[in-house]
């Protein structure tokens, strides 16, 4: 008797995180709101998605400057003095002679320029654009889909934390339940309407349910850690989760092919694989225009400071008249590189045709995860009602068993076997 005592005190004390000391050691009470609220600045994943999406009006800029718009370059201020001793000249007719006389020749120049230049094959233009438009837009799906994703695995966290903590509530009721036993044992044995046996058995129970606390504590705790990992607050203190009601509702309701058709329009995964047809979609269009004629242009205009000796070193004055040039090419690469173009043509016609299947095959997979979730949440539905059934059956026999009881028409051993064997104290 001393020793079962022993373990149901120190399993009633693995409660004591979850009554009135706990609360006052936790600093925060979290609700489900409010758990997605912390998430929604602090989740690793999320705000990885959040950061890249912030590149995109950097990344269009950069379009417009590199692949539109005329490519500048200024150069403010650049000096040099260079001293030459050549040895060897060449004659009239190009030979070399050597040079009758050879001397260190010096000579500096400092130099203000503005270079313009523009490249344009075909509509690469407009393909840069197309391109940087679904890059940004697949950054911003992938940001909704880390939205989705985040919530999704906050909610899931959170309900599991909240189930462990009801079980472990429920574990804690059994050891007083199994403590009870115990002591009726000992009092039948104790009237001589019990053995040895069957107290030794009531105090394997205390003990056997002090474990079965101890791992249900445990898993509570996992619980509680695997939800502080999916918030990502690494400054959040203690907290204990507010009791929140399930969203039970009747699925009857719901219509698999509606539901269908809402996942297909809104799925940020889908979403993203028809980003990809489109991006594939550029791709060809490039490999296909890579035989178009580049037409390039471009304008120089520089004021430039050239001088013997070092009398142009540093010379910023504007007294002399600006240097231009003005440059337009017309390169026409129809047969350079045939069968590699061929290839790269067929490359990414290649690759579209894979990411149109990809499309595919992700239509399929959402269309089954959404009709596998109505028919589990439908099981489920179903399963609550039958355990709401069984438990009003379990009550009312219950009730039933202990009027018996009370007006002497069942024994206290029926009433115990009525009631499972071991749990007659609710009566």
């Amino acid at each position: 008797m001393t020793r079962a005592t022993t373990a149901a005190v120190l399993a009633l004390g693995l409660l004591r995180p979850l009554g009135a000391g706990a609360q006052q050691a936790d600093t925060l009470t979290l609700t489900l709101e409010g758990a997605l609220n912390v998430a929604l600045g602090t989740n690793p994943a999320y705000r990885q998605a959040v950061n890249r999406a912030q590149l995109n009006g950097t990344e269009m800029r950069t379009t417009w400057f590199r692949q539109v718009l005329p490519r500048a370059e200024l150069s403010l201020f650049s000096t040099q003095f260079t001293g030459n001793l050549t040895r060897r000249a060449t004659d009239d007719f190009g030979n070399p002679v050597e040079r009758p006389q050879a001397d260190w020749n010096f000579f500096s120049q400092t130099n203000q320029s503005l270079d313009l230049t523009w490249r344009l094959q075909g509509a690469s233009i407009f393909n840069a654009l197309d391109r940087q438009r679904l890059t940004n837009l697949d950054r911003d799906v992938a940001e909704a889909r880390a939205l989705v994703a985040m919530d999704v695995a906050v909610r899931r966290a959170f309900w599991d934390a909240q189930e462990q903590g009801e079980l472990l509530r429920a574990e804690g009721e059994l050891v007083e339940a199994r403590r009870t036993d115990l002591d009726v044992a000992g009092r039948l044995f104790g009237l001589a309407m019990r053995t040895r046996v069957d107290v030794l058995n009531a105090e394997l129970g205390v003990e056997q349910q002090a474990l079965a606390l101890r791992q249900q504590r445990a898993a509570f705790e996992k619980a509680a850690l695997a939800l502080r990992t999916r918030l990502g607050d690494d400054e959040l203190g203690p907290f204990r989760l507010a009791d929140t009601p399930l969203p039970i509702f009747d699925p009857s309701s719901l219509d698999a092919e509606a539901l269908v058709v809402t996942a297909l329009d809104v799925n940020a995964e889908l979403r993203q694989a028809q980003v990809a047809v489109r991006s594939a979609d550029v791709g060809v269009k490039e490999s296909r225009r890579a035989w178009w004629p580049t037409l390039l242009l471009n304008f120089n205009v520089a004021r430039r400071a050239y001088t013997p000796k070092g009398e142009a070193l540093f010379d910023v004055s504007f007294d002399e008249d600006l240097d231009q040039r003005f440059y337009v090419g017309l390169q026409v690469p129809m047969f350079n590189d045939f069968f590699q173009n061929q290839q790269g043509i067929h490359q990414s016609s290649v690759e579209r045709a894979n990411r149109l299947e990809a499309e595919r095959e992700t239509m399929l997979r959402v269309e089954e995860t959404v009709r596998s979730a109505l028919l589990e949440l439908e099981s489920q539905w179903e399963s609550l009602r039958l355990a709401e059934r069984s438990g009003e059956i379990a009550q009312e026999a219950l009730r039933l068993a202990g009027e018996e009881y009370r007006i002497g028409t069942r024994t206290f051993e029926d009433l115990r076997q009525s009631l499972g064997g071991g749990d007659f104290w609710m009566v």
